[in-house]
């Protein structure tokens, strides 16, 4: 998914802007970063994104559509095997990993027919949502479960987790007995007095 809460204006000439113009269909690439891990990370162009110009820390693959499906392609590029392929030939230049368009063009994967291809995206799609909804169901769950716990918390410093006795007195009756019996409690008397000085004799033999 390409984020676009953080895009970037430049004045192009028609010449470049028809160099750079995305279409839907493309996928993006990075090219290079600090971090090995993303580079080589990708996303597909969706309708939203035609017509935007790509920076040149990117790369962009236009696919033959008569052989493989974008979307196909997309998952293909994030699936283990290819991100190994990505990670061993991505060299560091003064701290940023890059990777070549070549090299892009180089990576090996099994290509199923089309129609393979659009049942893989549409299953994987399936499982998307799957998940997409379970974790919607978790956080509705944890929320659920926070404010139980509060509740029940709750509920015992009140008392309310037992049957109560009606014939039982209120709590703050017994706090005000307890400190009642204390303040009438004996004191016991306080121990006072000096402690004699000892003096050892030595006897003669």
């Amino acid at each position: 998914m390409i984020d676009h809460t953080d895009l970037k204006y430049a004045m192009l000439t028609a010449l470049e802007y028809e160099k750079l113009q995305l279409i839907s269909g493309d996928i993006l690439v990075i090219r290079s970063n600090g971090s090995v891990s993303l580079v080589g990370k990708c996303a597909l162009v969706k309708e939203a994104e035609s017509g935007f110009a790509y920076a040149g820390y990117l790369i962009r693959l236009r696919p033959n559509y008569t052989l493989i499906e974008p979307e196909f392609l997309n998952l293909v590029l994030g699936n283990y095997d290819i991100r190994l392929q990505i990670e061993l030939e991505a060299r560091s230049t003064s701290g940023v990993n890059n990777i070549n368009s070549e090299e892009v063009r180089a990576l090996r994967f099994s290509l199923p027919p089309l129609a393979e291809q659009q049942e893989i995206v549409r299953r994987v799609e399936e499982l998307f949502k799957l998940a997409d909804q379970l974790e919607v169901r978790y956080e509705k769950a944890k929320a659920y479960t926070d404010k139980l716990t509060s509740s029940i918390l709750a509920k015992a410093f009140r008392g309310e987790l037992v049957p109560q006795d009606l014939n039982d007195e209120p709590a703050s009756v017994l706090l005000e007995r307890i400190r009642q019996q204390q303040a009438n409690a004996p004191k016991k008397p306080k121990i006072t007095g000096k402690k004699g000085k000892q003096t050892k004799r030595l006897q003669s033999g």
